[in-house]
C-alpha cells in the first residue's frame, strides 16, 4: 500500500504542477495577446514614415523651385544692372546714352538671364551702329529646354527694350 500512495501522491503532484502551469500559460498567453497589436502599430508606423519622406521631398522640390524662380529674378538684375552700368553720361548734355560696342554683348546677357543657350545673333553688327540712336530690331536664335527659339529683340536708343523669341512647333496650332 506504501507504493501504491506514493504513486498517488505523485500522480497528484504532477497533475497539481500540471494546473499551475496551464495557469501561467494562460495568464502568458493574455500577457502576449497585447503584444499582438504591435504589429498593426508597426505597419502605421512605417506608413506616417513613408508619408513624413514623401512630405520632405515635396518640401524639397519647392524650395528648389523657389531658388531657380529667385536665381532667374537675379539673373535678369544682374543683366538690368550691367546694362544701367554701360550708360555714359555724356558731359556737354547731361543725357545718358548706351555704351557704343556692346549691345551684342547685352542682348547675350539678357537671353542667358532668361535661360537661353547656344544664343547666335542674326543681324550683322554693322547694323548695330543705326540702333544706338533709333528704333530696330536684333534677329537671334537660341535653344532652350532642348528647343529651339527664333525671335527678335527689341531696341530702342541702344536699350534692350524687349525679347521676343518663340519655338517653330507654336506657330502651327
Amino acid at each position: 500500500m506504501g507504493l501504491e500512495l506514493l504513486g498517488i501522491l505523485l500522480l497528484a503532484g504532477i497533475l497539481l504542477g500540471l494546473g499551475v502551469l496551464l495557469v501561467r500559460l494562460g495568464a502568458l498567453g493574455k500577457r502576449l495577446e497585447a503584444l499582438d497589436r504591435l504589429a498593426s502599430i508597426d505597419a502605421s508606423l512605417q506608413s506616417i514614415g513613408e508619408s513624413q519622406d514623401q512630405l520632405e521631398l515635396r518640401r524639397l522640390e519647392h524650395l528648389l523651385v523657389d531658388i531657380r524662380d529667385g536665381q532667374k529674378r537675379g539673373d535678369q538684375r544682374l543683366a538690368q544692372a550691367l546694362e544701367a552700368r554701360e550708360q555714359v553720361v555724356a558731359p556737354e548734355s547731361g543725357v545718358s546714352t548706351p555704351a557704343p560696342a556692346r549691345l551684342g554683348e547685352r542682348i547675350i546677357n539678357r537671353l542667358l538671364s532668361q535661360g537661353y543657350e547656344r544664343i547666335e545673333i542674326l543681324t550683322p553688327a554693322e547694323e548695330f551702329e543705326a540702333l544706338l540712336v533709333g528704333d530696330g530690331e536684333v534677329r537671334v536664335e537660341a535653344r532652350r529646354g532642348g528647343s529651339a527659339y527664333k525671335g527678335r529683340v527689341k531696341v530702342r536708343g541702344g536699350l534692350i527694350i524687349e525679347v521676343q523669341l518663340r519655338p517653330p512647333f507654336s506657330i502651327f496650332p
